[in-house]
Formats: structure tokens, C-alpha cells, sequence
């Protein structure tokens, strides 16, 4: 237990009901992002990119992959932010930095959840990953 550390990072996210919390995750000399929900990365106070930077890895919202994805549904209404907007914002990173990025979160309609479509291989091209379940972490 000393040896491990989880610290609720307070992020935005509709507030409904409760906060939405993500976590940073420590254990002995490895540090874990946690952020399964929140609204847009430009509401957070905490400046993402910096925070990818000082961790050894980052589990980070990708329920949508773009604008337009659930049919007649305005996205505004649902506020995430699209992996297409992550990767922009995330292109300053460091080619080691973009290796930390593990997408999760994926709505059903999330192309990413399907390794042969376009969108999946995107990603990877991009140096980021898509997680698996059951994947294990090792550093």
C-alpha cells in the first residue's frame, strides 16, 4: 500500500449528478493517467500535454473518433473529445510522448473499435495506441 499512490484529478464533465474524476496513478517510480470521461480537453485547467509528458503512460477518453458519428444526433449534445481533435492537439508531443497514449472509452460507434477500418490504422500511424481488454501494462 505505501507504495502506491491514486490521486482524483477533478475534470469537467457535465457535473449532473457528481464530479468526474480522473486519476494519477503511482506506483515506486511509474506514474498512470487515468481520464475515462471528460468534456474537451481545453476545459481542464490541467494542461494535458504536460501531463502526458511526466507519466509513463495515459489512458485517455476516445468515446467518439469524429464530429458526425452517431447520425442525427448533434455531438454538441454529447461533449467528448474526438480522437481526431486529440491527435491534433497532441501532434506537438514527442514521438515517445504519442507512444504513452492509450485511447479508451470507445462508443459503439467508434470506427477505432475495428483494427481493419481506416480509422484504427490511423491512429497507430499517428504513434498512438488503442487499447485492448484485458491488455496488462508492463514498464
Amino acid at each position: 500500500i505505501e507504495r502506491i499512490s491514486i490521486t482524483p484529478l477533478l475534470v469537467p464533465h457535465r457535473a449532473e449528478f457528481t464530479e468526474t474524476v480522473g486519476y494519477l496513478i503511482k506506483c515506486l517510480d511509474k506514474q498512470v493517467l487515468f481520464i475515462p470521461d471528460i468534456d474537451k480537453w481545453h476545459l481542464w485547467e490541467t494542461d494535458i500535454l504536460d501531463m502526458i509528458r511526466q507519466v509513463d503512460a495515459a489512458l485517455l477518453d476516445a468515446t467518439f473518433f469524429e464530429n458526425g458519428e452517431i447520425p442525427g444526433r448533434d455531438m454538441s449534445e454529447i461533449p467528448h473529445p474526438f480522437i481526431e481533435e486529440s491527435m491534433a492537439l497532441f501532434d506537438e508531443l514527442s514521438t515517445a510522448d504519442k507512444a504513452k497514449v492509450h485511447f479508451i472509452h470507445f462508443n459503439h460507434s467508434n470506427p477505432v473499435l475495428f483494427p481493419h477500418n481506416l480509422e484504427h490504422k490511423e491512429v497507430l500511424e499517428k504513434g498512438y495506441k488503442v487499447a485492448r481488454d484485458g491488455q496488462i501494462f508492463t514498464f
